[in-house]
């Protein structure tokens, strides 16, 4: 017994001998990390947080999400929560596929921004942690000198301020462990290591992980090229070796990636609803930057932006860029390995400055701001440089240390004269000089062996200070750039709209009905607050939908929707049954149920809401959506079509537009547009609108555009707001009046000029009663739902004898299997976006089943990938003990 416990301790203090440092590359980083956002205030410590720029306009929102499904229950392949409902997969794949993810169930909603710090600061400590390791086994050095270098890794410019793009982040701890991957499947067989972690690279983001799957291609001949001598990459000696080890890496790559289909595949059937086409891509092969603006970014302090004009984020520690010279210089590393670094390096600033190899890299698309998402590669290169460099920098001349530390400081006297406007005198140029006077010091001490380990110690506090220093200012100037936003931002505005909503959800126990709000703090809002709605903005977009609802009237484009441009048509057509609004609605449409006199937010009903599925006429599989550019026109042509009238229903009316009236406009065409722009660029312009409205009807107009520009837009003088913009190009309601007159309606423009397509009216008044007939008359053939989860739907419906389709506002996508009394039935799609069915007059019980086939292949596939790995391991384990056998018995052992 006492012998068991002392072979114990004995192994634990092998154990802690041999990886105790891990922790200490672990703890410090992240240590210093939560010091630079102690020091920005981020709670308790003040009240900022770590929401900034899509970490704040999104990825909070997934989290939610994602600690929703965890807790309460629901779906993983499917959710009603992004516009309109859809597939789930691709959210979680392009977002929250990593590991850390998870951690955020252990947090309340109150907390959900401490849960975003708390996996921050465990990604940055496991930089740090992986990247020890890789030194450690790949170069053994003093462990001091391995936690230096680790920790300006786990700290790199691109690690702190790509901080908030946490699903970027699991690759760089998974860089290292891939590399060293590679090595040893090149140096000796082995295989495990590289198959795990290039799957995980792709299981946690499969868009990062495929920029690993070119690194691997590219390191693998660097590091065989840089190596091949004297069999130093060939530890059995085995012939044919280069074309041997390229089948390996192709095999093995290959297991890898079929290992992550569960992810990949689903990931890749998500892009095909829209962000495989959401830009046009022009290949050139322009170069997008000089090369002194590249070395500017080496240096701490130069900050520029994540704008779409955004340099690479290299910066690395002062210490490495001097020592990156040395590396190249010293005699103790082999001259192959040194040229092969130097070819290396060089791919790597050819792909980041050429355009057509840079979109490559970013999977044939060019990045929507956040450029050169994988500069954190060429960051872990010049690091393993500039640690071997130091490593031997005893055997080194110390006078090229004084001459590589002089070059630096004279490319920053050459910087300074460019006059950068990101790069200050004192916080970059001076700061820098500083850090390489003390470190060219610092060096010396090193190299001379004087003070022995202190020496080194000093360094590493030194190193520390110049990480926390170089991160501050980083995260100083994103918060600059685009905003930190504080905890009470986030957290106050939901805690003002949560009680609304959980109100109606108290009220209104039905198993599914859509519900919106008509303010917003971000699009994704529906997700925190859990309700269907129709407002979402995430990268794995549903571009047909978008269409549609911008068709609808609704402030819908690019990558996102989100409610504006209500009109009681559109509301009613998609089934928005309540609406939380920050202005009391006027028309008599609506039913109020809630004044909220703290916050001034109203809650309404909307009676005439429909089910999530309604029999409909056979005429509506006939109609085309992109026939219409008017939403109020395309509003009768689809409700005539529903119900299959045979003339047209007017529930809106053309107002009669008295005449148009221009001040100090010059006009011109374009592309089925009049260009309307100013005269005079000193003086105000505006296109004057005079329309004879009824008295007593809600009045909308909309003014359709192919080219978004903002103008103010005026009635009768009253200023109702921005209008024509990016997010106010959508229905406008302009009221009801008590009689009948003209109004002027202006359009009065700011700095750029307006678009307007010719040959459209674009002021309409609402048949109400009409309006309320109509669907009236649609609601008799609701469905009634009568089981409701995420991938699965219930219910009973009425179809009148005159009906012939089960028109729904469920999302088209193949994944769904709808049965009627137990048939199954084919998908048709309607609206260019939505999901029908045939379906026969009378009473009838239905289901709707998600079950996506990319989802049924892709974990196939991964199955059949796991088989192999394990096939391959058992198949390597024989083959040893077969070659252990023939070595024994060659050698007479036994």
């Amino acid at each position: 017994m006492n012998n068991g416990k002392f072979k114990f301790k004995e192994r634990l203090a092998e154990f802690r001998s041999q990886y105790g440092f891990l922790l200490g590359a672990f703890v410090i980083p992240m240590l210093i990390m939560w010091m630079i956002y102690i020091a920005m205030e981020v709670w308790p410590f003040g009240n900022s947080s770590v929401l900034v720029l899509d970490l704040n306009g999104q990825y909070v929102y997934f989290f939610e999400d994602l600690r929703k499904k965890v807790l309460e229950g629901g779906s993983f392949l499917y959710t009603w929560t992004r516009s309109m409902g859809g597939e789930f997969m691709g959210i979680y794949a392009y977002y929250l596929a990593s590991p850390f993810s998870f951690l955020i169930a252990l947090f309340s909603n109150e907390h959900i921004t401490e849960g975003l710090l708390l996996i921050i600061l465990l990604k940055v400590g496991s930089m740090g942690a992986t990247m020890a390791y890789y030194l450690k086994k790949s170069h053994p050095s003093k462990n001091l000198n391995i936690l230096i270098f680790s920790t300006c890794y786990a700290l790199s410019g691109y690690a702190v301020v790509m901080a908030h793009n946490t699903m970027w982040i699991d690759n760089l701890i998974l860089l290292p462990l891939v590399t060293l991957g590679i090595e040893r499947l090149i140096t000796k067989r082995e295989f495990k290591l590289f198959v795990f972690s290039l799957a995980m690279a792709l299981l946690t983001s499969f868009y990062i992980g495929y920029m690993m799957c070119l690194y691997v291609a590219i390191y693998f001949f660097y590091y065989y090229l840089a190596h091949d001598n004297h069999f130093e990459n060939n530890f059995w000696m085995e012939d044919n070796h280069f074309w041997r080890s390229f089948g390996r890496i192709v095999l093995y790559s290959g297991i890898a990636i079929c290992i992550a289909m569960v992810i990949v595949y689903p990931a890749y059937t998500s892009l095909q609803f829209g962000k495989s086409t959401f830009s046009t891509t022009t290949y050139t092969f322009s170069q997008r930057f000089d090369l002194l603006d590249f070395f500017v970014k080496l240096f701490p302090g130069s900050y520029d932006t994540v704008r779409p004009e955004g340099l690479p984020f290299v910066y690395a520690g002062t210490m490495a860029l001097i020592l990156v010279p040395i590396y190249f210089i010293t005699s103790r590393i082999r001259w192959q390995e040194r040229m092969m670094s130097g070819v290396l390096l060089c791919t790597f600033m050819l792909c980041f400055n050429v355009n057509a190899i840079d979109i490559i890299w970013h999977g044939f698309q060019k990045p929507n701001w956040l450029n050169y998402r994988y500069s954190f590669m060429f960051i872990f290169l010049i690091l393993v440089m500039a640690y071997k460099a130091f490593d031997k920098l005893r055997f080194a001349n110390y006078k090229h240390v004084v001459f590589s530390a002089g070059a630096f400081v004279v490319m920053l006297m050459m910087i300074q004269k460019q006059d950068y406007e990101w790069v200050g005198n004192y916080r970059t140029i001076w700061l820098s000089v500083l850090c390489i006077a003390v470190f060219t010091v610092a060096l010396w001490f090193v190299y001379s062996g004087k003070f022995k380990a202190g020496a080194t110690a000093v360094v590493a506090i030194l190193v520390c200070v110049e990480l926390f220093t170089a991160g501050l200012l980083n995260t100083i100037d994103l918060d600059k750039d685009v905003v930190i936003s504080s905890r009470d931002s986030y957290n106050n505005y939901m805690n003002k709209v949560r009680p609304l909503v959980e109100h109606v959800q108290n009220l209104d126990n039905s198993p599914f009905y859509r519900m919106e709000k008509d303010f917003h703090r971000k699009t994704n809002d529906p997700m925190t607050l859990g309700f269907y709605g129709i407002s979402n903005s995430t990268s794995t977009l549903n571009k047909p939908v978008i269409n549609m609802l911008h068709r609808y009237g609704y402030a819908s484009k690019s990558h996102w929707t989100e409610y504006r441009g209500t009109s009681p048509v559109s509301d009613s057509l998609i089934g928005i049954k309540y609406v939380i609004a920050d202005n009391k609605l006027l028309d008599d449409v609506w039913t109020e149920l809630l004044y909220d006199s703290k916050n001034d937010y109203y809650v309404y009903q909307n009676p005439y809401a429909l089910s999530l599925a309604f029999a409909s006429h056979a005429n509506v599989t006939d109609f085309e959506i992109t026939d219409y550019e008017s939403p109020f026109e395309l509003a009768n042509a689809l409700t005539t079509a529903l119900t299959g009238s045979s003339e047209t229903l007017p529930i809106y009316n053309k107002l009669k537009l008295v005449s148009t009236d221009f001040e100090n406009i010059k006009t011109g065409f374009t592309s089925e547009h009049r260009k309307y722009s100013k005269k005079d660029e000193t003086a105000s312009a505006r296109i004057e609108y005079t329309v004879a409205v009824k008295a007593g009807v809600p009045v909308y107009m909309y003014v359709p555009t192919d080219y978004p520009k903002e103008c103010t837009l005026r009635v009768d003088g009253v200023i109702k707001g921005n209008y024509m913009g990016n997010k106010t190009d959508h229905v406008q309601y302009l009221g009801i009046f008590d009689e009948d007159k003209d109004i002027i309606v202006s359009l009065e423009l700011k700095e750029d000029p307006i678009y307007i397509r010719t040959n459209e009216d674009y002021f309409f008044w609402l048949d109400t009663d009409l309006f309320k007939e109509t669907f009236n008359t649609l609601g008799y053939g609701n469905l009634d739902i009568t089981t409701f989860e995420e991938d699965y739907i219930e219910g009973t419906v009425s179809v009148p004898e005159n009906m012939g389709i089960l028109y729904t506002t469920i999302v088209f996508d193949e994944g769904w299997i709808v049965t009627v009394d137990g048939e199954e039935k084919e998908l048709i799609r309607t609206n260019d976006a939505l999901l029908a069915v045939a379906i026969e007059p009378g009473e009838h019980e239905v289901t709707f089943r998600y079950r996506p086939k990319c989802y049924t292949v892709g974990s196939t596939i991964s199955l059949l990938g796991l088989a192999a790995f394990g096939g391959a391991i058992v198949y390597d384990e024989l083959r040893k003990r077969r070659e252990l056998k023939l070595w024994a018995k060659a050698n007479h052992i036994f």
